[in-house]
């Protein structure tokens, strides 16, 4: 009688399932303008965010425009994230949400910036 003989196959080797990175978690930051709900600016935030694998971890409504942006309470707890690290970005429709005035928007930014994020405007107009 002849045996025969049958391979054991290799061990198996444990490699860690390929997992992707981490996705950047943004504040989608809108302002009421009028009395209706800005849909459209919404919509265009999270469709900039799905199209750059980005995640919304909050979206936060400002009706106060008529203040400069270190007195905006939504705004700074939107900035208040990025301080944390609990988001990276802030994701805004224009630059005229955060201020119409370029020096406001853009003190605004450095303020972002030092506190370890950035301001992404998802339209060009």
């Amino acid at each position: 009688m002849t045996r025969k003989h049958t391979p054991t196959p290799p061990p198996a080797v444990n490699t860690p399932a390929l997992e992707s990175p981490p996705r950047l978690q943004v504040v989608i930051y809108l302002a009421k303008t009028g009395t209706g709900f800005p849909e459209l600016q919404m919509r265009s935030c999270e469709e900039y965010a799905d199209a750059h694998r980005w995640e919304v971890c909050l979206t936060v409504l400002d009706d106060e425009l008529g203040r400069s942006p270190d007195r905006r309470p939504i705004l700074q707890a939107a900035l208040d994230r990025i301080r944390s690290g609990t988001a990276g970005a802030i994701l805004v429709p224009s630059k005229v949400t955060i201020s119409p005035m370029d020096g406001e928007f853009d003190d605004f930014s450095h303020e972002v910036e030092r506190a370890g994020g950035f301001i992404q405007v998802a339209s060009r107009r």
